[in-house]
């Protein structure tokens, strides 16, 4: 088996083909660019004095896993020959081949602080700083059309709200632009609902079906309706776009196309998972419940018609750091939407980490609670 990528569902599918195997060895070799993986849900708190982003040694999860890990990046996919070419022209070939790459992550909207999660994240503390000391009066935090999940910017938004609020700067004008038709949409219901009661308690106007196009610096542009907001400073989330693997069927944002089953249509032993795909929801715990489904469908052997058997239905698990007590929602989800959602001040399911993997999150506990050094490797980036 041959995983590209060293994120949580690159890493997901390697528990989960362990524990689906049945004591059948798999040679499993993981293909990554980076050193570690990193645990990004967290990294929102760094701004705000509060340590949390981590890193974890791939190496030494590897070795614990009896992985080989190989410091590369998947550059083309023959289906044919089932070879990839890495970014460093190294050939290797595969029995089974997992897409777990991740997306492309860009600025979204010029003049405006882009909040990237694992690259520095504390580099948002210059606006809270300007919070504080009431420089900034105006702040607009704004979700792009393509940011695939936009929790992390209405952590933000409520943080800083709260900071405010603690400094005693309560002057300071909140307004959220979205795109979506309510706040945090994919939860529509108890959870979207639940989510705006936190807002408008924290004094936090929202702008939803609006798209901001353009800041100047003072005002941002807003459709439709050509409308002006007056703003000191502006965050925004990243625009996410494909990996853009050669080889693979893309779509026009460069995704990689799967079906129900996390296959890649027309290569055979070829599977994507997570956020380099074409589903619309990019979250960890998503990734992590796709992983599981193709490494179960990868153990279970090529013999079975994955087409007979029902698509998995995905069970969204999301923590909301508001500042204060952390909301806890849940979202069952079909054809990319919720169905049904839950708000609760009490976390559901365990451990009660952010990203809500089967298999990745009781492993990291595990080995936190031992204090299990030569596993993980905490640090801040």
């Amino acid at each position: 088996m041959l995983i590209a990528g060293g994120g949580v569902a690159a890493i997901e599918t390697v528990l989960a083909l362990r524990a689906a195997s049945g004591g059948v060895a798999f040679d499993v070799t993981v293909l990554a660019p980076g050193r570690d993986l990193v645990y990004r849900p967290l990294s929102v708190g760094e701004p705000f004095g509060r340590p949390l982003l981590k890193r974890y040694a791939l190496d030494a999860i590897c070795a614990d896993l009896g992985a080989t890990l190989v410091h590369d990046v998947l550059g083309a996919v023959d289906g044919y020959r089932k070879t990839v070419t890495t970014g460093s022209g190294i050939e290797l070939g595969y029995d089974a081949l997992v897409v777990a790459t991740g997306a492309r992550a860009t600025e979204s909207l010029p003049n405006a602080f882009t909040f990237f999660a694992d690259t520095d994240p504390e580099d948002f503390q210059w606006i809270v700083r300007e919070v504080e000391e009431g420089v900034t009066r105006t702040i607009a935090f704004v979700v792009p059309l393509t940011s695939g999940w936009p929790l992390p910017l209405y952590e933000l938004a409520l943080m800083t709200a709260e900071r405010a609020w603690a400094v005693g700067a309560g002057d300071v004008a909140f307004t959220l632009v979205t795109p979506e038709d309510s706040p945090l949409a994919i939860f529509q219901g108890a959870g979207s609902h639940a989510v705006a009661r936190l807002l408008g308690v924290a004094g936090i106007e929202v702008e939803s079906n609006t798209y901001a196009h353009d800041y100047d610096g003072r005002v941002v542009r807003l459709s439709p309706g050509d409308r002006r907001l007056a703003a000191d400073r502006v965050v925004a989330l990243p625009s996410l776009s494909g990996p853009d693997i050669a080889g693979l069927p893309l779509d026009a944002n460069r995704f990689v196309r799967v079906d129900d089953h996390g296959r890649v249509p027309g290569l055979d032993g070829v599977y994507a998972v997570g956020d380099a795909t074409t589903f619309a929801i990019k979250q960890g715990g998503i990734a992590a419940q796709q992983a599981d489904a193709v490494a179960a469908l990868i153990a279970r052997g090529s013999d079975v018609d994955a087409a007979r058997q029902p698509a998995p239905r995905p069970h969204l698990r999301a923590i909301l750091l508001t500042g204060r007590d952390p909301l806890y929602l849940t979202a069952t989800i079909t054809g990319g939407e919720s169905i049904t959602s839950n708000a609760s001040r009490d976390c559901p399911w365990w451990p009660p980490h952010k990203i809500a993997a089967r298999h990745l999150a009781p492993y990291l506990a595990d080995h936190e609670q031992r204090g299990a050094a030569p596993v993980l490797d905490l640090h801040r980036g």
